[in-house]
C-alpha cells in the first residue's frame, strides 16, 4: 500500500511539474516586456526642461534592439492613453518611465528626472 502511495506522489508531482514548468519556480526573474514613457511637450518651463532632457535620455538608452519594448506617450496630445497608465500606476510627474512584465505588472519606475546610468542598470537587471 505504501509504494502505492508513493508512485501516486511522484505521479502527481511529475504531472504538476510538466503542467507548471519551470516557468512556476520561486526566485525567478520577472521578464520586461514593455517599457513605458510618459511625457509632455507642453508645460512650464522647468517641467518642460526635465521632460526634454528625459526624452535625450530614453533615446540614447532605447535605440537598437531596446527600441522595440519602448511605447511613447505624449500626455500633451494623447491625454486618454497616457490616463490609463497614470491611474494605473499611480504616476504623478512627468516624464515617468514603467518597466512592465507581460501581464502589465510594473516591475520598476523612474519618474522625473532621468539618467542614462540609473535606467541602464534596471535594464541589466532583467538581461537587458
Amino acid at each position: 500500500m505504501e509504494n502505492l502511495k508513493t508512485k501516486i506522489v511522484v505521479l502527481a508531482v511529475t504531472l504538476l511539474l510538466g503542467i507548471a514548468g519551470p516557468a512556476a519556480s520561486y526566485g525567478e526573474q520577472p521578464r520586461l516586456t514593455q517599457v513605458v514613457y510618459i511625457t509632455l511637450t507642453k508645460a512650464c518651463g522647468c517641467t518642460l526642461v526635465i521632460c526634454q532632457a528625459g526624452d535625450i535620455v530614453v533615446g540614447n538608452v532605447f535605440n537598437g534592439a531596446r527600441q522595440s519594448l519602448l511605447k511613447r506617450i505624449d500626455y500633451s496630445t494623447d491625454k486618454e492613453a497616457a490616463r490609463v497608465y497614470l491611474k494605473k500606476y499611480r504616476v504623478t510627474q512627468a516624464p515617468a518611465l514603467l518597466f512592465l512584465d507581460a501581464q502589465g505588472n510594473l516591475l520598476w519606475m523612474r519618474a522625473g528626472e532621468l539618467s542614462e546610468p540609473g535606467i541602464a542598470a534596471q535594464l541589466g537587471k532583467f538581461g537587458m
